[in-house]
């Protein structure tokens, strides 16, 4: 057997065990909190240096070693943990010189962990964090702090709870790996077929329905897989060749598809796993913060959709033709359907009833395994989709530990910020700025998890802009789901958003359009996404933190300002608009959107201005108004 091939299968099994583990010992288990979180990072950091070599397709033997040998070390290390975890809660400054080497070891190997997952970037913010940990006695002006010993260093990130075995890494080890495991076996149900079919029978047969349906197919897929690039690749491979065939602008495809797919990291339930972090972060119910994220959601896939069909009918796009649509019984067969609904409605019952996130998510995940095991009788059908289980576990595992290493490093940087008291200082910066112009502060946040998000998955993004802004964002009296949950959306925006707008990248590659144009479609698309943080920051009535009227008046306001800006942003209402139109129903839809009775009313007059000068221009054209 080659070193390649003993590789993958070791991967498979590692995988799989790792799934098995995270699906029944976080439920049903009584680990103490370090006991789980040090097995966690062992199994998740096993599987992941044996999944991705150090230099692929290169000495595939010596890596192999190399990556036992360290997969090796860090069980020692998280073993050590597991047996002394008692006594390193209770007596302080116990850790000896080999604690301290093999923690630093530890340490190094998590970041190795981490590149192989997702890059440099998080090694290399972790890196800046030591580096200021020592030359802060030498900054200037408020940057200055005492600096620490690298031994007190060391012990604080691995010989305590504050750092590698963090409450970030028990989120990790619990409900994100449950969540994980859930989105991994969905998907293996033929999920994202099923959510391709609904969106066709939904939006296929009307105006620009090709393009309506991958907004449609990308929000259902969405709501279990927060990942613009795993959403782009899935809904993508089909709706984009769609539109292609049926005459659509490449950078239109392309732009459409990136935009409704970045969309799934602010759609609820799962929020690209931001969701239960920022739920961990805020000691508020799960259940409550996808109820806070659900308006901004509508508003978002409302603006992209209006956007579509407005842009559709002033190109003369079309529908998806009869014989392509798929028959409603054939997607709504109870094999098909069922799968995916009853685990999903269980989850949510599960949650109401007060289940925990965990509990909630592991008999979500049994159920989804009954349940399609169970359609077809067959002896032939249940071993196949037996099979079909074992394989999405395996997968599901393997994804736990691409996503593990980046939380327990994001873990390390969050020690070390903690360490120096730099997120304090970054506030004074923003205070300073926000104490004559909110605007101004909220533009500078803004553009730290914009430009976090360039090369870091949106979880990480946003824990670390949580960390950086948020307190500073507080002490400007905002509201503080609200701020959380700004930071998230523009997190997920930075997906779309030049220079690196990674789900634009891979759309263009489907399409065979120019990333930058489609990007540039894609931001008009989803302007609503870009304005409505500010809308909610400032008046959290949109996030439904407020009297219930005032959030109902400020959902269909919003909804109606979400159609209105697309209309003015693609030049086409009930006919071509010409630039004072635009402007009209651009403004209208902005004061309807901004959750404000005086300008709610200022809104509605400017809308009926619109209403009257293009029933106006349409006589004059002969069309009836």
């Amino acid at each position: 057997m080659t070193a390649g091939s003993l590789r993958t299968r070791a991967v498979w099994w590692a995988g799989l065990s790792l799934a098995l583990f995270q699906l029944v010992v976080p439920a049903w288990g009584s680990l103490f909190d370090m006991e789980l979180r040090s097995l966690h990072v062992a199994l998740t950091l096993a599987v992941v240096l044996l999944a991705v070599p150090l230099l692929r397709g290169r000495l595939e033997g010596p890596q192999l070693a190399l990556d036992l040998a360290l997969v090796a070390v860090s069980a020692v290390a998280n073993i050590l943990v597991f047996l002394n975890w008692q006594d390193i809660l209770m007596f302080v400054s116990m850790a000896g010189p080999e604690d301290l080497i093999l923690g630093a070891i530890l340490s190094l190997i998590i970041l190795e962990g981490a590149r192989r997952a997702a890059g440099l970037a998080i090694p290399i913010f972790v890196a800046i964090a030591f580096a200021y940990v020592f030359v802060g006695p030498y900054m200037p002006g408020i940057w200055v702090h005492p600096g620490f010993p690298l031994g007190y260093v060391v012990e604080q990130l691995y010989y305590s709870s504050a750092g590698i075995y963090s409450s970030l890494t028990g989120t990790s080890a619990t409900f994100i790996a449950m969540f994980i495991l859930f989105g991994a076996l969905l998907q293996a149900t033929g999920g994202g077929q099923t959510f391709m079919d609904v969106a066709l029978l939904i939006a296929g047969r009307y105006i620009g329905g090709p393009a309506k349906v991958g907004v449609v197919s990308s929000a259902l897929f969405g709501m279990i897989s927060g990942s613009a690039v795993a959403n782009v690749s899935v809904t993508g491979a089909y709706t984009i060749p769609l539109m292609r065939r049926l005459g659509y602008d490449p950078n239109f495809a392309a732009g459409v598809e990136s935009m409704a797919s970045t969309g799934g990291g602010i759609t609820p339930p799962v929020m690209a796993i931001a969701a239960f972090i920022m739920a961990d972060f805020l000691n508020i119910p799960y259940l409550h913060i996808i109820g806070y994220a659900t308006i901004p959601c509508l508003l978002f896939y409302t603006g992209i959709l209006a956007g579509v069909h407005f842009e559709a009918a002033r190109l003369g796009l079309v529908p998806v033709p009869e014989a392509e649509l798929p028959k409603a019984r054939d997607v709504l067969a109870w094999g098909r359907v069922m799968p995916l609904l009853l685990p999903i409605t269980a989850l949510l019952g599960l949650l109401f009833a007060g289940f925990s996130l965990t509990l909630a998510g592991f008999w979500a995940c049994v159920l989804v395994i009954v349940v399609f095991l169970f359609s077809d009788l067959s002896p032939t059908g249940i071993r196949d989709r037996a099979g079909k289980m074992i394989e999405a576990l395996a997968s599901g595992g393997v994804a736990i530990a691409q996503v593990a290493p980046l939380l327990v490093a994001v873990s390390l940087f969050t020690a070390l910020l903690g360490m120096t008291g730099v997120a304090p200082k970054i506030s004074s910066v923003i205070l300073d700025l926000g104490a004559g112009n909110l605007i101004g502060a909220l533009l500078v946040a803004s553009i730290v998890p914009l430009a976090l998000g360039a090369p870091l998955p949106v979880t990480a993004t946003y824990i670390l802009s949580a960390a950086l802004i948020a307190p500073a964002m507080v002490k400007l009296q905002l509201d503080v789901v609200a701020v959380h949950m700004f930071l998230l959306y523009w997190a997920v925006l930075a997906s779309v958003t030049p220079p690196t707008c990674t789900a634009c990248v891979i759309a263009a590659n489907i399409s065979g359009g120019d990333w930058f144009k489609s990007a540039m479609v894609g931001m008009r698309l989803g302007i609503v996404a870009f304005v409505v943080p500010f809308f909610f920051v400032i008046n959290p009535v949109l996030i439904a933190r407020g009297d219930p009227f005032d959030v109902f008046l400020a959902a269909v306001s919003g909804l109606a300002g979400a159609v209105l800006i697309a209309a003015g942003f693609f030049g086409y209402f009930r006919s071509r608009l010409n630039l004072l139109l635009r402007t009209v129903y651009f403004a209208a839809g902005a004061l309807l959107l901004a959750p404000s009775n005086a300008l709610l009313v200022a809104g509605i007059g400017i809308l009926a201005i619109g209403l009257a000068l293009e029933s106006l221009a349409m006589r004059r054209v002969g069309k009836p108004a």
